[in-house]
């Protein structure tokens, strides 16, 4: 281990407090079509940068290779609940290149259900996963 790793992601993140949710202030003037106000703020919640944030530090608190189901597992009790059905645990390509975390896309193996999931990981300091 060098002095530099001391500053990785991983240990970074450890020392970074998870954001709390939050409140819900549903969007009553301009819902997203379809969606009740409250499910539409739910769903902006979703894909902000604050929920990004959170699903990052996550995964570098994680440290080794984590899959999209365990990082909503791992989400705290009050974005649950504030999110129920719209919790996700995916982060694209581009947003967890940004945020040093390298992203595998990964066949499920013979389970004879099929599907995929995706594996995240931190990246070293010198870009390694």
């Amino acid at each position: 281990m060098h002095q530099i790793d001391l500053f990785s992601a991983v240990n970074t993140a450890r020392t970074q407090a998870l954001p709390s949710a939050p409140p819900l202030v549903p969007h009553t003037d301009w819902p997203f079509p379809g969606l009740s106000p409250e499910d539409s703020t739910r769903a902006a919640i979703r894909l902000s940068s604050q929920y990004t944030e959170l699903l990052s530090t996550i995964i570098k608190r994680h440290g080794g290779p984590i899959i999209d189901s365990h990082v909503v597992a791992a989400l705290p009790e009050d974005w649950r609940t504030l999110l129920g059905k719209w919790a996700h645990g995916n982060l694209s390509y581009g947003e967890a290149k940004a945020h040093g975390i390298h992203v595998e896309y990964v066949a499920h193996d013979g389970d004879g259900k099929g599907g995929f999931h995706f594996r995240y990981r931190a990246t070293t300091n010198d870009g390694e996963a």
